[in-house]
């Protein structure tokens, strides 16, 4: 029952879609049709022209994943607090309120590695610039710099059966969003 209330409590908090609300509330502009359609921080700023709107955007959505993930993990432990980033980003990338629509999961994910394996964040960082810097295109050094980020976590987690399927689970989530961006920005090398 514990895990259930964790996920349904986790999703609803990540669906609340950040960028959709700033850009609809300030701006007048619905970001879900706009720019690439994202609803993350990235396309807040592209769309509005905003860095206030983009930082303000990717803020709480670092937020949404640390808070529910920090609490899961300090009230009840690793598993549920695994469950909760799972959930949370789950929710970020498919809300419940916009059609299931949403962003791609780094600024949630971030927030919940940032509890569960804090390293695995400047890691990410780290290696997303450097690629970027000795030139790899935007998601290709973003797909890597996840999965370099993941196998810390994987690392940090026990050996035991559930945190990994669960951190398996947070990784797969957020790959889902870049996919299909990584494949279309190959077949344009």
């Amino acid at each position: 029952m514990l895990g259930l209330a964790t996920a349904i409590v986790s999703y609803l908090v990540g669906s609340f879609p950040t960028a959709y609300v700033i850009g609809k509330h300030l701006r007048n502009i619905d970001i879900s049709g706009t720019g690439s359609g994202n609803i993350g921080a990235r396309n807040a700023y592209e769309v509005t022209g905003s860095k206030a709107i983009g930082i303000t955007v990717g803020t709480i959505d670092v937020m949404k994943g640390f808070l529910v993930t920090l609490l899961a993990t300090l009230l009840y432990g690793l598993v549920p607090g695994l469950t909760a980033a799972v959930f949370v980003v789950l929710g970020h990338n498919y809300s419940i309120f916009i059609k299931f629509k949403g962003g791609r999961g780094l600024a949630t994910g971030a927030g919940a590695l940032l509890v569960l394996q804090p390293l695995a964040v400047p890691v990410y960082l780290a290696a997303y610039f450097l690629l970027r810097k000795v030139g790899l295109k935007l998601y290709l050094a973003s797909v890597i710099s996840i999965s370099a980020a993941f196998v810390l976590l994987l690392i940090e987690v026990s050996p035991a059966l559930s945190p990994m399927i669960l951190s398996t689970a947070l990784f797969t989530v957020i790959m889902s969003k870049h996919i299909l961006p990584l494949k279309q920005e190959l077949q344009n090398v």
